[in-house]
Order: structure tokens, then C-alpha cells, then sequence
């Protein structure tokens, strides 16, 4: 069970890496990537909604960024110690 869930948490850092990643570029919706992304978006979109009504995003100039996927990141790792602990 250990060995399940911590490939659970990889994939999850890979897909919400990779959705970060898709998220800077333009790909059209009937391209396979466009496919993975638009699954992506819905899926992280409502992982990170109440991230994201808490903390505004960071201005900078007239650009802004969004701090969301790092605090998930960071909250993920604080927390999967505990529940691989609960787990295994």
C-alpha cells in the first residue's frame, strides 16, 4: 500500500508540473497536448480554487502571478510524511 501511494503522490507532482508547464504555451484543443491540457485545467482548477480565493496573485507590473501550484506543492509535501506514515 506504502509503494501505491507514494506513486499516487508522483504522479500527481508530475501532472500538476506538467499542467504549469502547458499552462505558458498555446496548443489548439483538437491537438492530443491540447487534449491532456484542457483534462488538466479542469482537473487542477478545482484543486486549486480555494487556494486561490484565499491568496490573491502576486503583482507585478501589469503582470501577475500565481502562487496556487506553489503552495499546493508546498502543502503536499509538508503533509505526505504524515499520511505515507498513516498509510504504510
Amino acid at each position: 500500500m506504502c509503494s501505491i501511494t507514494f506513486l499516487l503522490f508522483r504522479v500527481f507532482y508530475y501532472s500538476l508540473f506538467a499542467w504549469i508547464i502547458l499552462s505558458w504555451i498555446q496548443v489548439p484543443y483538437d491537438h492530443p497536448i491540447g487534449q491532456i491540457k484542457s483534462f488538466l485545467d479542469k482537473y487542477f482548477e478545482k484543486i486549486l480554487y480555494p487556494i486561490r480565493s484565499r491568496v490573491p496573485a502576486l503583482r507585478i507590473g501589469m503582470a501577475g502571478i500565481d502562487l496556487s501550484p506553489l503552495i499546493l506543492i508546498f502543502g503536499i509535501n509538508i503533509l505526505q510524511p504524515y499520511i505515507l506514515r498513516v498509510v504504510c
